[in-house]
């Protein structure tokens, strides 16, 4: 069976696909700036009220705020801050859990240890969100702005309608989209959400890239035949970690066939790819493995090492973190 290249979408992932952008700036009593950092969204006095939920006197079933718990839009709180923080376009990697702020009730979470308490309290069973939140922050979407200036280490309080951050599908599921969401999120990474390396020299049998000024590639095409074997190049030369044939990887990438005039699927403008590179079909994986994380790879893929459907494939990747299991 061949190996398909699909990123997995989450609900956590949803919140940034169909988030509805920020039109009007909050006022709030304060500024906040960490290291020079002014994030979009502002703290307020209900995001300053959400507390941590870890650390020696946590309680892991309290519910971090006093409910019910009202805002006039959106508002976010970091702390624990550090030196380093997420630019606009940076990714960040979040764990998070997300309330009802009138309730208090834990609707979603990735803490395992949380939704055991919780499930020990309700005698029913709770499963975890099936992984972390990964996204560029700085675009339109609440969350994206909420988790600017974010940095490893740090806690986020984002708290905002739930309409601001699920979009008009909220009404369908019977929740008032101008009642209260609360999301606490525990960054465990973040990083820059583009390659960063050094531009490399030209390699033969690949197409011409050029950027955009956030990243995004643009393929030309010279009108020469398509390579029948795998031509990688490496066009960004990175100087992280070396990507593992085992490693979990946060990419960029678009996905062209050979010769098109259009892309056929592409992270950029939505969130990064999060890959078990053991799960990919053999060209990508080829092309990425032994790579360095801040590098920029280009992929001709013939189709036996593609989805062997005859198509020959152009990725442009972006390697913008590696993990090995």
């Amino acid at each position: 069976m061949t190996k398909s290249l699909r990123r997995p979408i989450t609900a956590a992932a949803a919140l940034l696909i169909v988030g509805t952008a920020l039109t009007a700036c909050h006022v709030v009593p304060s500024e906040q700036s960490v290291a020079g950092c002014t994030p979009s969204i502002q703290p307020g006095g209900a995001s300053n009220t959400v507390r941590a939920t870890t650390g020696i006197d946590a309680t892991p079933t309290d519910v971090p705020f006093q409910t019910p718990l009202a805002i006039d839009g959106p508002e976010a709180s970091i702390t624990n801050a550090g030196d380093d923080p997420a630019q606009a376009g940076d990714v960040v990697i979040a764990d998070y859990t997300l309330y009802d702020g009138t309730t208090g009730e834990v609707l979603e979470s990735t803490d395992s240890t949380l939704l055991r308490a919780l499930a020990a309290e309700s005698g029913d069973e709770i499963q975890p969100a099936s992984q972390q939140l990964t996204l560029r922050t700085g675009g339109e979407t609440v969350l994206s702005q909420g988790l600017e200036c974010a940095t490893a280490g740090s806690t986020v309080a984002l708290v905002a309608p739930y309409l601001d951050l699920f979009g008009d599908s909220v009404a369908q599921a019977g929740v008032d989209p101008e009642s209260t969401a609360v999301l606490l999120l525990d960054v465990q990474d973040a990083f820059p959400g583009r390659a960063e390396g050094f531009p490399q020299p030209a390699v033969g049998g690949i197409p011409a890239i050029a950027l955009a000024t956030d990243g995004t590639p643009g393929v030309t095409f010279s009108g020469a035949a398509a390579p029948t074997e795998l031509t990688v190049g490496t066009t960004i030369g990175g100087s992280g970690r070396v990507v593992g044939e085992t490693d979990t990887v946060v990419v960029q990438y678009t996905l062209l066939e050979w010769d098109a005039t259009t892309v056929t699927e592409t992270t950029w403008g939505s969130a990064p790819a999060t890959f078990e590179l053991s799960g990919l079909i053999p060209g990508f994986q080829q092309a990425v493995i032994g790579q360095k994380v801040g590098s920029q790879v280009v992929a001709v893929v013939p189709p036996d090492l593609g989805y062997g459907d005859g198509r020959t494939l152009v990725f442009v990747i972006d390697i913008l973190d590696a993990e090995a299991p």
